[in-house]
């Protein structure tokens, strides 16, 4: 089911824009990893998603406005999607303890930093994904996406897989705004 849905959202892409897709072989086959991509738009999630599940089965985090259309709800809770309540504390801790369940048991998740569409602005990252590194000692792959805020404007979008880092325990829970601010630096370091 998975391969079939993802197909069709290559196919859906690649109608409407041209695709390129660098990096996949940093991308690796096992183990827990993390990947941080930067967001821009609605496409961006089913697009990194799509490409890089040739390599292996991603989980994403999503907003849990998105769970209330049932199609889309359906396709998310079949993938594995973490629903995230960006309004309530305690949403946002049962999101991250169902993130760690996933990378604890070797699983790959795509999240975003800055925890929603940034929209040609820079926004301060979310500790969360230092806190999910340092528990997990899942690396960061941080992925870059272009132009995906045109995709429906027959542009061409760019998807890019960075080489990934590694958060150093030494630095505890003090060092997580640092870390998440360091991967949002590797994101934007990756050029077209």
């Amino acid at each position: 089911m998975r391969f079939f849905v993802f197909t069709a959202i290559k196919i859906w892409l690649k109608l409407l824009n041209s695709i390129e897709i660098r990096g996949l072989e940093n991308v690796p086959e096992k183990g827990a990893l993390i990947m941080a991509a930067n967001h821009l738009s609605n496409a961006d999630p089913p697009a990194i998603a799509a490409f890089a599940s040739g390599v292996r089965p991603i989980s994403i985090m999503a907003k849990k406005e998105l769970f209330k259309y049932s199609a889309a709800a359906w396709l998310l809770r079949r993938f594995g999607a973490i629903p995230v309540d960006r309004h309530s504390e305690g949403g946002a801790v049962s999101a991250l303890k169902r993130a760690l369940e996933a990378l604890k048991g070797g699983g790959c998740l795509l999240l975003f930093p800055e925890g929603t569409r940034a929209r040609g602005r820079e926004l301060e990252p979310k500790s969360g994904i230092a806190y999910l590194a340092h528990k997990t000692g899942a690396p960061v792959l941080p992925v870059r996406i272009f132009n995906s805020e045109n995709f429906s404007k027959l542009g061409k979008i760019i998807i890019v897989f960075g080489k990934a880092v590694s958060f150093d325990p030494g630095l505890g829970k003090d060092g997580y705004r640092d870390f998440a601010a360091g991967v949002m630096e590797k994101i934007f370091s990756i050029e077209p």
